[in-house]
């Protein structure tokens, strides 16, 4: 028996592509896993790597209008946690997923990434998530231990 908190798994949804980053048990880092094609195949891989890494929590990117409201690309991922929840027996919750696809950008310049390398969407996605995941965790308050 683990006090580990357990790991979680975000997810930056996209109509093509969905970036995919998973925490260290202890939720302190965040690491990217890859980007997966939005398709038939994407829910049950989903399910399967919730099962096998024991994934306690899913943070979902919530694509929130410059007001805080949400539009059309916020429903569609409503009904894709709604999707998901059918196929996953772990909590669910969103997180404001603004402007992760520019810190990706801005990481891979700063990391020296040539340009041609960071109109790769699928890195991009993949950062993307890896940002909105860190955020996340970093945002917890604090365990006591």
């Amino acid at each position: 028996m683990t006090n580990d908190p357990g790991r979680v798994l975000a997810l930056d949804y996209g109509t093509k592509r969905v970036g995919v980053a998973m925490s260290d048990p202890l939720r302190i880092l965040a690491s990217g896993v890859g980007t997966w094609a939005n398709d038939g195949a994407l829910l049950p891989a989903i399910a399967k790597l919730v099962r096998e890494e024991m994934v306690a929590l899913i943070v979902v990117g919530m694509p929130y209008a410059p007001d805080g409201g949400k539009g059309t690309k916020a429903r569609d991922v409503e009904a894709f946690i709604a999707r998901l929840g059918g196929v996953v027996e772990v909590p669910l919750t969103t997180w404001d997923e603004s402007l992760t696809s520019v810190d990706a950008h801005r990481a891979f310049r700063e990391g020296g990434m040539k340009k041609k390398q960071r109109r790769d969407r699928a890195a991009v996605d993949t950062m993307a998530a890896r940002i909105l995941l860190q955020q996340f965790l970093d945002a917890q308050p604090a365990r006591q231990g």
